[in-house]
């Protein structure tokens, strides 16, 4: 009789122990599987930022270049500038030494 006591005190404390596995591993999986629905989330808003964020270069783009078509000669010369009448060309040779001044 003693015997069948124990034997049964040692199935609900093993039956105890397996159900809080059982909670514990069921917390777990609930926690990874919201983390992972929130992770997709942010990508799907990431992604979507980025494309947003490369239609905006790709129109920045469009206009740089019709500004950059826009400029002619004559607008420089109505600007002030000026053409350089002198032109210089330097060239490097591998016999130059270059000179660094000491402070």
């Amino acid at each position: 009789m003693v015997e069948r006591v124990l034997q049964l005190n040692t199935e609900k404390n093993i039956f105890w122990i397996l159900f809080g596995v059982l909670v514990l591993l069921t917390g777990f999986y609930a926690y990874f599987v919201r983390a992972t629905i929130g992770n997709v989330v942010l990508q799907q808003n990431l992604e979507a930022e980025a494309s947003n964020l490369s239609l905006s270069i790709g129109s920045k783009e469009f206009e740089y270049i019709s500004k950059r078509n826009d400029i002619t000669l004559a607008l420089a010369h109505s600007l002030g500038f000026q053409d350089n009448q002198e032109k210089v060309f330097i060239s490097r040779s591998s016999f130059t030494k270059v000179a660094y001044l000491n402070d």
